[in-house]
């Protein structure tokens, strides 16, 4: 009996020395991470405000390019008021067709007349010979008729170039006369298109640039 207490008291010894030292089963697992206060991980709520505002910056900036293109383009198409030439600048105006009344060009005002027996006045101190009516003797250039519808009896409208034996050209005198106008360039014969005795009429400018721009002659 002693032999065996000896023996039961190794075995439990033992016994417990192997409890002790093997790891226990819980403990040896590693502890679950701890879960997540915000919950389940996802877009955080200022990531998705910052794509919101980046998709709306790009619609946008897609919607000012568009409108810019647009009006890039209404900048590309021609102006019909910017292309079309203006008759009024590129056609001369050949006086005025209503009796009694004269054409008094001047650079402002080109289709200006003048109501007989206001005559026009014209200057030689510009290319352009601007005129003035007035009922006052002129210092140059007399216009009392355009055409032949401003005189009488099938007179013709003459522009005789006045000249002075010592001073040279001193002027002009545009007048009715009953017989041919004389020869050019000193003497012109004022029309209307369809007007002259014989050849063609067209425009002063060009042709006989000491008279206004506004009046045509034969040719």
């Amino acid at each position: 009996m002693l032999r065996i207490v000896p023996f039961l008291c190794a075995a439990l010894i033992a016994c417990g020395s192997r409890s002790t030292t093997r790891p226990d089963d819980a403990s040896a697992r590693p502890a679950d991470a701890a879960p997540d206060p915000d919950g389940p991980r996802g877009d955080a709520p200022g990531e998705l405000d910052a794509a919101a505002q980046l998709d709306a910056a790009a619609q946008l900036d897609a919607a000012a390019q568009l409108d810019a293109a647009t009006q890039l383009d209404a900048l590309a198409q021609p102006d019909a008021a910017m292309t079309q030439p203006d008759a009024a600048m590129t056609q001369p105006d050949a006086g005025s067709t209503t009796p009694n009344t004269v054409s008094c060009y001047t650079q402002a005002a080109p289709a200006t007349t003048c109501t007989l027996p206001t005559h026009c006045c014209f200057s030689n101190f510009d290319a352009q010979h601007n005129g003035d009516c007035t009922t006052a003797a002129c210092a140059w250039g007399t216009i009392t008729c355009d055409g032949p519808e401003d005189c009488t009896g099938g007179q013709r409208c003459c522009a005789h170039a006045i000249i002075d034996p010592n001073q040279g050209l001193t002027g002009y005198t545009l007048a009715c006369q009953a017989g041919p106008c004389g020869a050019a360039p000193a003497n012109q014969e004022l029309c209307h298109p369809g007007t002259c005795s014989s050849g063609t009429c067209v425009s002063a400018l060009g042709h006989d640039n000491d008279l206004p721009r506004s009046l045509s002659i034969c040719q």
